[in-house]
């Protein structure tokens, strides 16, 4: 595979992410297996056994005596997510990984043409992990500042700005708040583009990918058949009956639920899960490509000062040497 040369045009970027993330699809994907499919069943896990228990808890009440005191019931919950919520937290902290290792991937492949040692990608992350956990709870303190509906606004247009903050923290050195500022320097004059590339990124992976796997779902039965094997569960545990009576009081023309629509509707969301995850490195490479294309253009602007000041310091020599010889 040849390398490719970094330009600083958004439609390169674009084209350029989907060359990476297409020839090399079956191993990207396979590095989001347990990242993605993991966090799936570790919160299934969850549910199931928590839901398995509360079917059976009536009789184990009715049988020992142990199950009527409420401290033990929660006990007994609490112990029964514990291993559903361990591999779901693991998947969890991977998914994050990926995203930070996908920009040294990307590096990788600028220079070589190749995709390799992924353990090693991800070593570029985790040896930095206390700056990497600080930057992701910083990003949430904005993030969820920015769900205030007062600040939609606001934290709209810094969000674009601060797009590129895993890519500073994978290339640059400095601390979490560095990382946020160095971003902002970046997209500076760069508004505009990195818009265009966000929105066109996030239309393909949130909308177009996820519309046609659901598509492919239907058209073969898969959500028919996986939703039949949740109507029992949906039936058994969600007050169908008045969640409708409420409705109707609110609004005469609801159009009333029922465990098929419910189970159809919770397949779509896992299957969205699970292709907007399985995109992620193309999302993350997108904007390794921006940041290097950015970090060019900036590189050519701070190297014409420099060449002005060394021609014009080889020129002083010159005179002071001509000085010298006139002077002998």
């Amino acid at each position: 595979m040849a390398k490719i040369k970094v330009e600083n045009s958004f439609i390169w970027v674009i084209l350029a992410a989907i060359r990476i993330y297409s020839t090399n699809f079956l191993k990207l994907c396979s590095y989001m297996l347990f990242p993605v499919l993991g966090q799936v069943l570790g919160l299934l896990l969850v549910f199931c056994l928590a839901g398995v228990f509360s079917a059976y808890w009536p009789e184990l009440a009715d049988k020992y005596e142990m199950f009527n005191d409420m401290a033990v019931v929660m006990i007994s919950v609490v112990l029964l997510t514990i291993p559903g919520l361990l591999i779901f937290t693991k998947a969890f902290w991977e998914y994050l990984l990926v995203y930070g290792a996908m920009n040294s991937v990307t590096e990788c492949f600028l220079t070589t043409g190749k995709i390799y040692d992924y353990p090693a990608h991800k070593a570029t992350v985790t040896k930095k992990a206390f700056n990497f956990i600080a930057l992701w709870i910083l990003y949430s303190i904005f993030i969820s500042l920015g769900l205030i509906p007062f600040l939609w606004i606001p934290a709209a247009i810094f969000f674009v700005y601060f797009i590129l903050i895993f890519q500073v923290f994978s290339f640059e050195q400095g601390n979490p708040v560095d990382y946020f500022t160095r971003s902002f320097d970046l997209i500076k004059g760069n508004l505009i583009r990195t818009l265009l590339i966000m929105c066109i990124i996030v239309f393909f992976t949130h909308f177009i990918f996820v519309l046609g796997v659901s598509v492919i779902f239907d058209v073969t039965h898969l959500t028919q058949f996986l939703g039949s094997l949740f109507e029992n569960t949906i039936i058994e545990f969600i007050p169908i009956d008045e969640i409708n009576d409420f409705m109707l009081m609110v609004n005469p023309s609801f159009d009333l639920l029922t465990a098929a629509k419910i189970s159809a509707f919770f397949i779509y969301q896992v299957v969205a899960f699970v292709v907007i995850g399985f995109t992620l490195p193309l999302r993350s490479i997108t904007w390794a490509l921006w940041y290097k294309a950015l970090r060019e253009k900036e590189l050519k602007k701070e190297a014409k000062p420099v060449k002005k000041k060394a021609v014009k310091r080889v020129s002083q020599e010159i005179i002071d040497r001509a000085n010298r010889k006139f002077q002998d």
